[in-house]
């Protein structure tokens, strides 16, 4: 298995962990020493994200991500996504944002995610040009 598989691999697992609130498999995704930038700011280490995404948000609508695409820059891999809001009641989709994470790799896990409105932006947060990608 390549790099790059093993990156889209990585990533994909630490969405699907995330959308099917399954902890133990989104820990399983991450170094000891993580960083997972949220809307409320960094958050440092495997329990810290734990407790983060143990929160059970109230009222009518429920968060996931749509994985698109995964791209590898060395070290880094790029993840264009959409995050989407949806209504818990019927699952009709209320708010859809396109967004991308920059996920830090090390030995295989990620050790830092972070967020980005701007594709441009999150490229040179990974190290790579925005053209030809």
């Amino acid at each position: 298995m390549s790099d790059a598989d093993d990156t889209d691999r990585v990533v994909r697992r630490f969405v699907d962990a995330f959308n099917a609130h399954d902890l133990d498999a989104l820990v399983s995704t991450l170094t000891r020493d993580v960083e997972v930038q949220t809307s409320r700011g960094v958050i440092e280490g495997r329990d810290e994200v734990q407790r983060w995404a143990e929160r059970k948000p109230g009222g009518y609508l429920h968060q996931r991500l749509v994985l698109e695409d995964v791209s590898q820059h060395g070290a880094y891999a790029v993840a264009t996504m959409r995050r989407q809001w949806a209504w818990r009641e019927d699952g009709e989709v209320a708010d859809d944002q396109k967004l991308y994470f920059v996920a830090t790799l090390r030995d295989g896990l990620i050790c830092r995610w972070q967020s980005f409105e701007d594709r441009d932006e999150a490229l040179r947060a990974a190290g790579s040009s925005a053209r030809g990608q």
